[in-house]
């Protein structure tokens, strides 16, 4: 056992050295890649997926470590820990490509430390399928941690999905199951968490990060709903799969930072059809999850597209999917429009219920994200600059909030969570209390889910 597992590591650690010597198709750099191919083989028959972990500087495969380090292993462990690799995780059915692409993003990667959703991005658009990596137990520890890595779980799914329908290939629903499983879990367990990383955007990855943060807002919605279990997953994996259909229209056009033509907005109009299509030919796809697919456009007013007939009755979950993208859409900065804060978005969705956007579900979602949504820069009595870290306990209260500038307006050296519900000694008042909105211009950008994982630390 251990001496096959020394040869596994062992082949990845010298196609690494040898790559910084040789170009990717030298047989120096693809030998060993296909020796550890054929080595990891026959840990699959009784297993799944082998975990390689980097442990108080030990390199461990399946729980055997490696003592006996040659250079070109000390190379590989050092690259793993310079980007942020605490855990890779071979899954049944890797390549050799896989292992090759894998190789050469460790050789390629230069930044150091990156955030394991980051890295699960970067990977799948590599093309890696069956190499993924993960937190350790201990990094596992917080709600936060264990969030970010469920999002880009998710986040790395739909990169691949959608890459595959563009390329003629049909995904696989279970993998949709599964994601969104996790995160209606997480949502469940700790929803502040989960809606935190919503608002995380990313410009150029705006497509697959709008849709699991529609597949998040659904689900928290669902769950305000009371929907039963298998309800949920429907509407999370129609949230993550809503724009599936766009990946059958042109790039440029998708992309195109102004105003569309009557003919290019008549194309654009094809994608929640050419959606339901694709989901029809899926593994694992519940009827109402493809209706959503398709009807999520068709406004509560029946304006939309595509315009429904005089008799089709819209699904209510469709209706849930559309609030949620109108929310992520409007709080997302595009080349066309600045983004709103998440109660000027709100604010916004008001104005369209009852036309677009079913009114009653606005409401839910204002009630369900609280009058400051998570995100939400606020000025307290004080003059201290808060941001919104969660929602009232029970939907009731004051929200959660974490000091980020003292009252001269300079920033903390760390952010500071408070209790609003904190007495003031002299009146028995609470000490602190919100007195507006604050502009987020006027102050350096927050990472939101940095700040939720510093005060919980």
């Amino acid at each position: 056992m251990e001496s096959a597992v020394a040869g596994v590591v062992r082949s990845l650690g010298a196609s690494l050295k040898n790559l910084g010597l040789y170009p990717a198709t030298h047989p120096l750099v693809r030998t060993p890649v296909e020796k550890c191919h054929t080595e990891l083989a026959p840990f699959f028959a009784d297993r799944t997926e082998l975990a390689l972990t980097v442990s108080d500087g030990t390199l461990v495969l399946e729980g055997v470590p490696i003592f006996q380090l040659t250079s070109s292993l000390e190379l590989f462990m050092a690259r793993l820990g310079a980007i942020g690799l605490p855990a890779v995780i071979f899954e049944h059915g890797v390549s050799v490509e896989d292992i090759e692409l894998f190789v050469r993003f460790l050789h390629e990667t230069r930044e150091q430390g990156l955030p394991i959703p980051e890295i699960k991005s970067r990977l799948a658009r590599w093309g890696v399928t069956h190499i993924r990596v993960t937190a350790t137990d201990e990094e596992e520890s917080d709600d936060f941690t264990l969030a970010r890595e469920i999002y880009g779980n998710a986040l790395n799914l739909v990169v691949r999905a959608l890459k595959d329908v563009r390329h003629g290939k049909i995904p696989d629903g279970v993998e949709s199951d599964r994601v969104v499983r996790e995160m209606s879990g997480m949502v469940s367990r700790n929803r502040d968490a989960m809606l935190a990383l919503t608002l995380i955007k990313n410009f150029d990855e705006y497509t697959y990060n709008h849709s699991v943060n529609v597949s998040v807002l659904s689900l928290a919605m669902a769950e305000t709903l009371g929907l039963s279990e298998s309800e949920r997953i429907g509407v999370g994996v129609a949230g993550l799969l809503h724009d599936v259909g766009k990946t059958q229209l042109a790039l440029d056009l998708i992309r195109k930072p102004g105003t569309l033509t009557v003919d290019e907005f008549e194309e654009i109009k094809k994608h929640p059809e050419e959606g339901f299509a694709i989901l029809g030919k899926m593994t694992c796809i519940q009827d109402s999850t493809r209706a959503v697919v398709r009807e999520h456009h068709m406004r509560f007013d029946r304006t939309g597209y595509p315009r429904p007939d005089p008799e089709h009755r819209i699904n209510s979950h469709s209706y849930v999917v559309a609030v949620a993208d109108c929310y992520d859409a409007l709080t997302t900065m595009r080349s066309y429009q600045k983004a709103q804060t998440p109660r000027q978005a709100l604010e916004i969705m008001r104005k369209l219920a009852g036309k677009s956007l079913d009114p009653d579900l606005v409401e839910l979602m204002e009630r369900s994200l609280g009058v400051y949504p998570v995100g939400t820069m606020v000025r307290l009595n004080t003059m201290e600059v808060a941001v919104v870290t969660g929602t009232p306990d029970g939907g009731k209260g004051e929200p959660k909030v974490a000091i980020l500038f003292d009252r001269s307006g300079n920033p903390l050296a760390a952010p500071q969570g408070v209790d609003l519900k904190e007495p003031d000694p002299s009146s028995g008042r609470p000490r602190r209390t919100i007195i507006g909105t604050v502009n987020p211009l006027m102050h350096p950008p927050v990472s939101i889910s940095g700040v939720l994982q510093a005060i919980s630390a």
